[in-house]
């Protein structure tokens, strides 16, 4: 929330606070865990207290805008593995530092600022464009704030801006470095280039077994098999039990006329919309078209053009004001509204073409609108239902029993950790992937594990380890057909790099670039304007590094497509411009900050170790052990 009401806070302060807060997971560490203390409270820093209920309500905050970005629910293990917890925290201790710290130098800001702030934040601004007090308002109590909390966070919040500014408001990059950077970030080359691929090369002969044999035993472990696991899983979602839900006709029609608009097209209209400033000259146009005036002549007099007028071919939800849509769809082909009391002022209407809705028949989506319905009852079942399976495996019951009881299946898969068939393959479908892996390669045969829940439809996935097969080392004859291949491999990326050197060595001696590489039968291509960092057309990105690490005129070679190819080049020209104000601005901007960010960093350091952080580690457990986002 504060982000979001905070947001008209920019430049260089504001860039500052939000590095610091980020930087924040760096700086702080896990402190002492608390002795004596009471159970509300978190973690101290100076003579600032962070309450349990404080930070569990920031925490679910912060996991609520994770799971909506990731469109996703995050679990508390999810959550852990990520170091929210821990990272949130640190933030909150580097706010409570400086906000002691503000308070120890006085530092103080007046009503009337707080108030010019608030009222100059674009996100309290109506329709106006000016500060709405009544929106304000609004605003506040729908995401749970007084306006008395809300403006103590704000004068917290300009305190720290403040005394950020003054440590690291007004650092100058010195002019030496500007200039290195300048010419580092603006230098540009110009180069020859050729792509050699497998394909360039005459393939190898195939091995004697003997010479395969060796390759095999020099690089034994690098064919061993991986531990593979039976694994029973067992998926409850609504789609699996929605064929055991009972509907009927009736509720199947009742959807359908509930929903007519979802199984069709609306009825659209060519609408024209003129606006008048008054009810009197509103009045005096109606009466003008009635009496034989046509609307466009109307539009014309009032020095309008279509493109003012046209609402374009819309249906009737499309227009946001319900008089105006009212009054536009009650009309004929080609008729003209009397006067309108819009929203917006008087209105009048006029109808250009009509293009007629159409909706399917009940028969042709009775069986998508029964299925749906089918899904729906058994979402609000399956809940019933987990319970009920969780009963079963309380008392005993397998996989298999629990599932033959309420018309489920159990799939079973032998898997590596990676999800990979005993072949190699990848097994295509495997529910909760990640979550069921980790889990079975953690636990022991039969051992009961906690079901996992999916997020796309709150299903469960409950399984269990039937068998494990150890890590092995494969005999020559199991995996000859690896081998074989890897011994491929291996001969294409020697012989490879033996051509790249062939055609340095060529260069060296005095063949020209262009012509050792078309002799060598590969195409000769051109890249010029290159520059670090930036994607060039037609470029392999897997030059670039290689080519500003040789110097002018020299030539170099890179490895590419993943290892598989060589890329071979000659730097042509290299061009390092000079620095320029307009060249070099955003560079600077980005260096400032991050030195401003160091100084605030060293600060920040220096901050715990004189206030002293400690934590309530126990506390935190229970908060981040317990809740989750689903």
């Amino acid at each position: 929330m504060l982000e979001t009401l905070r947001k008209s806070a920019s430049g260089i302060v504001a860039k500052i606070l939000m590095g610091l807060l980020i930087l924040s997971f760096a700086v702080w560490g896990i402190a002492d865990v608390f002795r004596g203390f009471g159970s509300q409270t978190l973690a101290t820093i100076g003579d600032t207290e962070i309450t349990v209920p404080e930070f569990r309500q920031l925490y679910q905050e912060r996991l609520q805008q994770i799971s909506q970005q990731l469109k996703r629910g995050i679990t508390p293990d999810q959550a852990r593995a990520f170091g929210i917890p821990d990272q949130l925290l640190n933030e909150q201790l580097a706010e409570a530092a400086l906000n002691d710290q503000a308070k120890a130098l006085g530092l103080a800001l007046s009503d009337e600022e707080i108030a010019r702030r608030v009222q100059s934040n674009p996100a309290f601004h109506g329709p106006s464009g000016s500060f709405d007090p009544a929106y304000f308002n609004q605003l506040l109590r729908s995401n749970g704030f007084t306006e008395a909390r809300f403006v103590a966070a704000e004068r917290a919040l300009a305190l720290r801006q403040q005394l950020i500014q003054s440590l690291g408001g007004g650092i100058e990059v010195p002019a030496v470095l500007k200039g290195a950077l300048a010419r580092y970030e603006g230098e540009e080359r110009s180069v020859n280039y050729a792509m050699l691929t497998p394909a360039s090369l005459a393939a190898p002969a195939d091995p004697s077994d003997e010479e395969l044999r060796k390759f095999f035993d020099e690089r034994k472990v690098a064919f061993r098999a991986p531990e593979y696991r039976k694994i029973g899983v067992l998926v409850l979602t609504p789609e699996a039990l929605a064929a055991s839900e009972a509907v009927s006709d009736a509720e199947v029609k009742a959807a359908y006329d509930a929903n007519l608009s979802t199984y069709g097209t609306p009825e659209k209209r060519v609408v024209q919309q003129l606006v008048f400033p008054n009810e009197e000259e509103a009045k005096a146009a109606a009466d003008r078209i009635k009496s034989g005036t046509a609307f466009a002549d109307i539009v014309a007099e009032r020095k309008l053009s279509a493109k003012d007028v046209d609402l374009g071919d819309v249906s009737r939800a499309d227009i946001i004001d319900r008089q105006v849509a009212d009054a536009a769809f009650s009309l004929p082909a080609n008729g003209t509204s009397d006067v309108i009391a819009g929203r917006f002022g008087p209105v009048i209407v006029h109808i250009g073409a009509i293009t007629p809705g159409s909706v399917q028949p009940l028969e042709e989506v009775a069986p998508a609108i029964k299925a749906a319905l089918q899904v729906n009852a058994a979402r609000r079942a399956m809940l019933a239902t987990y319970d009920k399976i969780e009963d079963e495996r309380a008392g005993g019951a397998q996989l298999a029993e629990v599932a033959g009881k309420f018309g489920l299946t159990v799939q079973n898969f032998d898997t590596s950790v990676q999800g990979q068939a005993p072949d190699g393959s990848a097994i295509a479908s495997f529910p909760a992937r990640s979550d069921v892996l980790r889990g079975a390669f953690a636990t022991a045969v039969g051992e009961e594990n906690e079901p996992v829940q999916l997020p796309q439809n709150g299903g469960y996935v409950w399984y269990q380890v039937d068998e494990i097969t150890p890590p092995r080392d494969r005999s020559f004859e199991e995996a000859r057909a690896q081998v074989l291949e890897r011994w491929k491999q291996d001969q294409a990326a020697q012989a490879l790099d033996k051509k790249v050197e062939e055609i340095k060595a060529k260069i060296a001696a005095g063949t020209p670039f262009d012509q050792a590489v078309t002799a060598a039968g590969l195409e000769l291509r051109a890249a010029n304007g290159l520059r670090r960092g930036r994607t060039a057309d037609g470029v392999p990105q897997d030059i670039m590094a290689a080519v500003f690490e040789t110097p002018e005129g020299g030539v170099g070679s890179a490895l590419a497509e993943g290892g598989d190819s060589r890329l071979l080049f000659q730097v042509l020209r290299a061009v390092v411009p000079a620095a320029t104000a307009a060249t070099d601005e955003k560079l600077l901007s980005d260096l400032r900050t991050s030195m401003e960010n160091d100084l605030m960093t060293e600060y920040l350091v220096e901050l715990q170790s004189r206030l002293g952080a400690r934590i309530n580690r126990a506390a935190l457990d229970q908060i981040v052990g317990t809740d989750a986002v689903n």
